[in-house]
């Protein structure tokens, strides 16, 4: 039996998709959603550890992320209230072996913004006897396709990274392959890089958006920090989650979260390959 958290997001229905042919139990907020995923449905919230326990309980592995919510207040505390929750549901139910969802940078316990609640997710963990690894993927590229409206509205790509900043970026259905791979074998331990196929720039990537949109000058603008604030909260988010973004981002933009690419960390999927399905 393999327990997937997050069963019916970006990473977590490509898990049990990738599953296929496994027991799994799926945990989600919606029963609706997880109905459509087609295996066991476990209906609860991720920061009830008693939930999670019975959720957890009898798993040979388990899939563990940290929802994101952008509208809580306390952003940063609601991560680490979930990062505990999980942990303690592990420690109880007896996991043997977890494959956490984390990201580069996870390494470091404060700065990064949005990091630091993986950065707790680890540490707890690590606590729990189980054997885990953390899977730390770079910069999603599906966030390019989260930039479509961005497109639409303002005719251009923009964020609070700095333009020719190159950052590695992978593909969720890598991530998705790397934590199936992991739950099924329980082949290793330790924090695991996930760098997609090569680093690219927010020019880069805007000029890719650009030839698939027919729109070749699709520039990209590196907004201020307060700027970016003031647009997430006006897209819906707290201030404190937008002010986690633009910690992060300006953790990368340091240099302070880096890798070192290597032929294990690199991921096959490209940019090219996606962005057709997002403009279709």
């Amino acid at each position: 039996m393999i327990t997937v958290m997050g069963a019916t997001g970006r990473v977590g229905r490509q898990v049990v998709a990738a599953l296929d042919g496994e027991e799994v139990r799926a945990v989600g907020r919606s029963a609706e959603r997880l109905a459509a995923v087609g295996v066991v449905p476990c209906v609860g919230d991720a920061g009830d550890a008693a939930f999670l326990t019975e959720a957890f309980r009898g798993a040979d592995a388990v899939f563990t992320m940290l929802p994101v919510d952008e509208h809580e207040p306390d952003h940063r505390g609601a991560q680490e209230a979930k990062a505990a929750a999980i942990a303690t549901a592990v420690r109880a139910a007896g996991v043997p072996y977890v494959v956490a969802l984390s990201s580069l940078g996870a390494e470091l316990p404060t700065g990064t913004g949005f990091i630091e609640g993986l950065h707790a997710h680890e540490r707890h963990l690590a606590g729990t006897g189980a054997r885990v690894l953390a899977l730390r993927p770079g910069w999603f590229l599906e966030n390019a396709a989260d930039a479509l409206p961005v497109v639409e509205a303002l005719g251009c790509v923009a964020d609070s990274l700095d333009p020719d900043l190159a950052l590695p970026m992978v593909a969720t259905r890598d991530v998705a392959a790397a934590a199936a791979r992991a739950l099924c074998t329980r082949y290793r331990t330790g924090p695991v890089e996930l760098l997609g196929p090569r680093d690219l720039t927010q020019t880069e990537v805007a000029r890719v958006l650009g030839t698939a949109l027919h729109r070749p000058d699709l520039p990209y603008v590196r907004l201020p920090d307060d700027e970016m604030v003031a647009a997430l909260v006006g897209a819906g988010f707290s201030p404190d989650a937008a002010a986690r973004h633009t910690g992060m981002t300006a953790a990368l933009n340091s240099g302070r979260i880096s890798a070192v690419r290597t032929a294990e960390n690199t991921t096959p999927t490209g940019i090219e390959d996606l962005v057709g399905g997002w403009v279709a």
